[in-house]
């Protein structure tokens, strides 16, 4: 039976759309969301008024042998801080986020159900980031707050990084890995009922 739900989201509305793939959002999205569990914060990218991309967390027993294999291989240990089915660009799979002490890091996995890696990105601390990619980010915002390496299933493709404003607004930016600016997005949070 479904329930009525408030699920917290984070939204990244994009500044662009070229590079999203065309019906990666379920159909049951508002279902899905609502049998979240209601602790957990869902995401969704928007480009103008369409949802283009959605992970939408899972509670506990959602792991396949597969995922879990792939997942033990790529991000082995750590704390777990984020599960999620996700649809976008990269098609769909099991989003996992990991925190790391020792050294300080985060990394991020997108898996298939067949256990393949469509998607795969760590932090970098930021006097670490290439000169050029934190170059083209400062010219958007005094503060860098956060900063990927994104890789898709064969090598490093681009930067995600989070940079605040002058106003305090959180802006994420796609950096290519030579310091060009591929995508800008406002990050905000919402509420869904559903």
């Amino acid at each position: 039976m479904r329930r009525s739900a408030t699920t917290p989201v984070i939204l990244f509305a994009l500044a662009f759309g070229g590079c999203v793939a065309s019906g990666a959002v379920p159909s049951t999205l508002s279902a899905d969301l609502a049998e979240a569990p209601p602790e957990a914060e869902a995401r969704l990218w928007l480009a103008g008024d369409r949802v283009v991309a959605v992970a939408i967390p899972l509670g506990p027993g959602w792991m396949t042998p597969p995922v879990r294999t792939t997942l033990q291989a790529v991000a082995p240990d750590g704390a777990t801080t984020f599960t999620a089915r996700e649809h976008g660009p990269r098609g769909s799979g099991f989003r996992v986020e990991k925190h790391y002490q020792d050294p300080l890091h985060d990394r991020s996995v997108l898996i298939a159900d067949d256990g393949a890696v469509l998607e795969r990105a760590h932090t970098v601390a930021i006097p670490d980031v290439a000169q050029d990619v934190l170059a083209a980010a400062l010219r958007v915002g005094p503060k860098v707050t956060a900063a990927w390496i994104v890789s898709g299933p064969v090598a490093e493709e681009y930067w995600d990084l989070v940079v605040q404003d002058r106003d305090g607004q959180s802006i994420a930016l796609r950096i290519s890995l030579d310091g060009r600016e591929l995508a800008r997005s406002r990050r905000g949070r919402a509420r869904v009922d559903s």
